[in-house]
């Protein structure tokens, strides 16, 4: 780990080495290229920088509307900013190239901690275990897919790897200047997603702590903790500039407590990922610890004399746990769990390490872990990105002795994505080409300053940058204070509306035998006004997916009952909250798109910029009176 002497090696070993790093490190960057894509919420940062470069600051819509957070990686979006100014590149070109640049410098992070790696005797590994591990990384999926897609996960990633590989420095190698490195990478993850508070939380809790045992000099903790007076600049300019504590995308995305759905995203994750190895083999090198003669109290002291990663060990669990059982996962496939693969590959060399002495257990425990993980790329191959309701089903493709393992995982799959849970970033790459193909490219245009044109915008990320000069009204709320903090809807699928749907499953079993058959269900469904069978089948697909049993073509009692349970509870995650047509309304939008091109509507009556502050204060204080039940 970091702060481990070098492996002794001749020169030429070392040329050998770094060369091998270097290939493999190139061998990251093409792979992740030939991933690369651009997410409709990408271009909602692009648009705040856009505003910011035109001497707005990071505003959604420009005043007279008031500021709203809508994007979450602040550093991100001034380092994008910074490349526009410097250099003239706009962020949609430049996004990625930056994204696979900080994504090359984890692998590079992660090279050093993983050719420092050591045996339980302390001695170092032979280099062919570090190696292997890079190339286990380098061949991940996921790991490959977040070094793009043109959000802040690759600059987060870099900085949250960053924060635990330090803090597994060498008691004897942490003083002021290791602090200070730690401080600052907790800094930039904090700066970058408003989650890396938690390491600032931890970093200083923890120095303080090393402090009063004597593990760190007093006179070292002010200096050392400098890089975090940032982020409470940061967190107070925030709410100087937005009135708020938190961005607003937290108050859009995170409404009730998510459990059922976090379960499925993190077995999801395991299954594709080989993750379910990790804790298999910390166990394992537990147990050996124990058959040595290895007691309780000897790995308390173990924990106690190595505290900084002990805390982020469970800052990182703690994470987790958060977006799991609080948030329920996410909208994007893996991407709040991406920063654990590198941790997760170098883990489980290091402790396959301590089972036994010499490289053939690490390198074995890596051998299995690259084999599981190729799961992530038969679903990259095998199957097609969809859109809910359809799914195309992995356990359809793999041979027979396969398919009931991955008919867990597909209905797992498709019970997240139904809800807008896991999203694959191919779907997500659809969508955005989609939107891009029907807008116009980005242009500026002349606007009445006293009436104000307004777009209503559902994937708001994308026209909110091809059309610089019209004000978008986020209908889900990211970039909208007012959507962002109203009662979440109980069912918002306006084109199935839930009782037509119980009516459909409740008349589904046409002859009475207790079963739904394929093409009763199909025939239920297609009855449906504006429905028709082409469009009755996937969903006719999902149900049978989800709640058939061992007759997988039809619908039992208790399987239809578990369909109707299933929509009664349905939720959408980052799209629960929805603008009230109310407020849509008042704003009178007047732009709409086509043929490529942004048609504005004088209106009988302009909206002028004083009459949109009169709508966002009367609708904020509305809120707010909701809040407190007044």
């Amino acid at each position: 780990m970091p702060g481990v002497p070098p492996i002794p090696a001749s020169a030429a070993r070392r040329r050998a080495i770094v060369a091998t790093v270097a290939l493999l490190a190139l061998a990251v960057a093409a792979a992740a290229w030939q991933l690369r894509f651009l997410c409709d919420d990408a271009f909602i940062t692009f648009r705040y920088v856009a505003n910011a470069r035109d001497g707005h600051g990071l505003v959604w819509n420009p005043p007279p509307f008031q500021p709203v957070e809508g994007y979450t990686g602040f550093l991100w979006a001034l380092l994008l900013w910074a490349v526009w100014s410097a250099f003239g590149v706009e962020p949609p070109a430049a996004a990625n190239v930056l994204s696979v640049a900080l994504g090359v410098g984890l692998f590079l992070a992660c090279a050093g901690a993983a050719l420092r790696l050591r045996g339980r005797d302390g001695t170092p590994l032979h280099p062919a275990v570090g190696l292997l591990a890079l190339a286990v990384l380098g061949g991940n999926r996921t790991f490959l897919q977040w070094l793009t897609g043109g959000l802040e996960t690759a600059l987060f990633n870099l900085a949250f790897v960053g924060w635990v590989l330090l803090a597994f420095r060498a008691p004897e190698r942490r003083g002021r200047t290791w602090l200070l490195l730690w401080a600052a990478a907790a800094a930039a993850a904090a700066l970058t997603r408003p989650d890396g508070l938690l390491l600032v939380a931890v970093t200083t809790a923890t120095a303080l702590a090393l402090a009063a045992r004597r593990r760190l000099a007093w006179a070292d903790l002010a200096p050392g903790l400098a890089p975090l007076a940032t982020v409470l600049a940061h967190v107070l300019w925030r709410r100087g500039f937005y009135g708020e504590w938190l961005p607003n995308t937290y108050y859009a995305k995170v409404t009730t407590p998510w459990p059922e759905a976090g379960w499925r995203y993190l077995y999801c994750f395991a299954f594709e990922h080989g993750a379910w190895l990790w804790p298999l083999v910390a166990l394992a090198a537990l147990a050996a610890a124990f058959a040595r003669g290895e007691r309780i109290r000897a790995l308390g002291r173990l924990v106690a004399d190595h505290l900084p990663a002990t805390a982020a060990t469970a800052a990182l669990w703690f994470h987790v746990g958060y977006y799991v059982l609080r948030v329920g996962g996410d909208h994007f496939e893996y991407r709040v769990l991406s920063h654990t693969i590198p941790l997760g590959t170098l883990a489980v060399a290091a402790l396959a390490a301590r089972i036994h002495r010499g490289a053939w257990p690490p390198i074995a425990a890596l051998l299995l872990l690259g084999a599981a993980q190729s799961i992530g790329w038969m679903h990259w191959a095998l199957t097609t990105p969809r859109a809910a309701p359809e799914y195309d089903a992995l356990g359809d493709k793999l041979p027979g002795w396969l398919r009931p393992l991955a008919r867990e995982y597909d209905r797992r799959q498709a019970w997240l994505q139904m809800q807008f849970n896991c999203v694959r970033t191919g779907a997500h790459a659809l969508s955005a080409q989609g939107l891009l193909a029907l807008l116009p490219d980005r242009t500026r245009m002349p606007a009445d300053a006293n009436d104000v044109p307004v777009l209503i915008g559902v994937a708001a990320g994308i026209p909110g940058w091809t059309l610089p000069d019209v004000a978008v009204l986020d209908v889900l709320g990211l970039n909208d204070w007012v959507a962002a903090r109203t009662p979440v809807r109980d069912w918002h699928l306006g084109f199935l509306p839930r009782e037509v749907l119980e009516a459909a499953l409740a008349t589904a079993d046409a002859d009475g035998d207790g079963w739904a058959t394929r093409g009763e269900l199909e025939a239920a469904f297609a009855a449906i006004p504006g429905s028709s069978a082409a469009g009755a089948r996937p969903v006719v697909d999902r149900l049978l997916l989800l709640f058939a049993g061992d007759r997988a073509g039809a619908l039992d009692a208790e399987g239809l009952a578990a369909a109707r349970h299933f929509f009664a509870k349905m939720r959408f995650l980052a799209h629960e909250r929805l603008a009230p047509d109310e407020y849509k309304d008042a704003f009178a939008p007047n732009v709409t798109i086509a043929n490529r091109r942004a048609v504005v509507r004088p209106r009988a009556e302009p909206l002028t910029p004083a009459r949109v502050r009169e709508i966002e204060t009367e609708w904020r204080d509305r809120i707010r009176r909701q809040e407190h039940g007044r």
